[in-house]
């Protein structure tokens, strides 16, 4: 077998594989032989089929699934061996592929398009004007708070007596309006008593103390919140501001092509531009975890699982036997290969915020709830756009060698 790469831009080459009759003849007459053993042909005894029969009844399309074969482990392991990095899948190009005449030919050509990721610098250590926003905590919102707080740690109370009255000469017209019925619970007192019921071990005596805990705790409970608007801003920084040709034409081709029909050229080449900033953070994504040693293994998922389950429950006082129980149920959550990729991804992208706050330059900016919950709304919004228009949502494969050991989908027959 031979192959040969041959540029053809500064991000497109076109890939040749050439194979001769030593590549498959072997591998041929062995799947004739399994099929004179196995196959069952009217008038003649499994095992006695002439071999002339089951190459002229067979021979053509054991040929076409050898050659396929050969075809789709020779692509994978020449990329994997040039560690050549590439976009998408390798695309057969129409032009140059002759018809095969499997009962003429002995030697076959097959040429691939190929479109090559470009090098590129993450520009990190630049000012990119992100803003790091933080939810403003007033005194409404403690005031809330502490009113809620009161009332769930406070004292029941029995409910007042309902008034007796003779109904029978009153029309349901004429029935007044019940009042509002009083509280069932006396809210607590702001004693050190209360405050420490709510915050126990932290001995907060003032309602001073007790207040400016509240505060602390709810910026805390928006952090998480208000990082996941931060992502957003980074990918987006990172995606602008980070210099990346891509070979377009290619790519418009490779989504025509892997969509089945889902879209039209007219479609693809209007939301292209959408497509190709994915694209380019799915690059910037994998390069930042290759070169940064980012990583998320399986005990980490497990970890992960364990710990959600059991956040009650402290591990080291199990026995032995309640501790296999545990490890039992993980390995079930384990088998459900969706919600490990979910974990996956979230411990991913949680690894490289830690990056991005120990990198990149932020701007903070303090905004109300309400404010917030508008810009949250608005990046919801542009993210289920992005999506819903390139159909191409990027992530982590579980178990995925960021190296990029590229194992590409050649299921199709190339033989045509």
């Amino acid at each position: 077998m031979n192959i040969t790469k041959e540029s053809t831009g500064d991000l497109t080459a076109i890939l040749k594989i050439e194979i001769v009759p030593a590549d498959y003849a072997a591998a041929v007459e062995k799947q004739i032989a399994d099929y004179k053993r196995k196959a069952n042909i009217p008038g003649f005894r499994p095992g006695h089929i002439p071999t002339g029969l089951v190459k002229k009844m067979y021979g053509k399309a054991i040929l076409a699934d050898e050659v396929n074969r050969l075809i789709s482990d020779s692509l994978v392991n020449y990329l994997r061996e040039e560690k050549l990095d590439i976009l998408g899948n390798p695309l057969p190009n129409m032009e140059k592929n002759a018809a095969i005449d499997f009962e003429n030919q002995d030697t076959f050509e097959f040429y691939f398009d190929l479109g090559i990721t470009p090098e590129f610098t993450v520009p990190v250590d630049k000012d990119m004007d992100i803003l790091n926003y933080s939810i403003l905590v007033d005194d409404d919102m403690i005031n809330k708070y502490i009113e809620d707080t009161r009332m769930r740690f406070g004292t029941p109370l029995a409910p007042a007596p309902k008034a007796e009255e003779d109904a029978t000469d009153i029309t349901d017209d004429e029935k007044p309006a019940e009042p509002a019925a009083p509280p069932l619970v006396e809210a607590a007192d702001m004693t050190p008593e209360f405050f420490n019921k709510v915050y126990p071990g932290m001995d907060l005596q003032t309602e001073e103390d007790f207040r400016e805990q509240v505060r602390k705790d709810a910026s805390l409970s928006f952090a998480s919140e208000t990082d996941k608007l931060l992502f957003n801003n980074i990918t987006d920084a990172l995606v602008k501001n980070t210099e990346m040709p891509l070979p377009d034409e290619f790519l418009k081709r490779w989504l025509l092509e892997n969509n089945e029909g889902k879209y039209t050229p007219e479609e693809i080449e209007k939301n292209y531009s959408s497509f190709a900033d994915s694209m380019k953070w799915q690059l910037i994504e994998n390069k930042l975890i290759k070169e940064n040693g980012i990583e998320v293994t399986d005990a980490d998922i497990r970890n992960y699982i364990g710990t959600y389950m059991l956040r009650q429950v402290n591990m080291a006082e199990l026995d032995e036997d309640m501790r296999q129980r545990y490890e039992s149920i993980i390995d079930t959550f384990m088998q459900n290969k969706e919600q490990v990729q979910r974990i996956n991804d979230q411990l991913y992208n949680g690894r490289l915020m830690e990056f991005f706050k120990s990198n990149i330059i932020f701007h903070p900016k303090e905004v109300s709830y309400e404010d917030y919950i508008k810009l949250a709304a608005e990046t919801h919004q542009h993210e289920h756009d992005h999506t819903h228009e390139h159909g191409h949502e990027h992530g982590h494969d579980h178990d995925h060698d960021h190296d990029h050991d590229h194992e590409h989908d050649h299921g199709h027959d190339h033989t045509h």
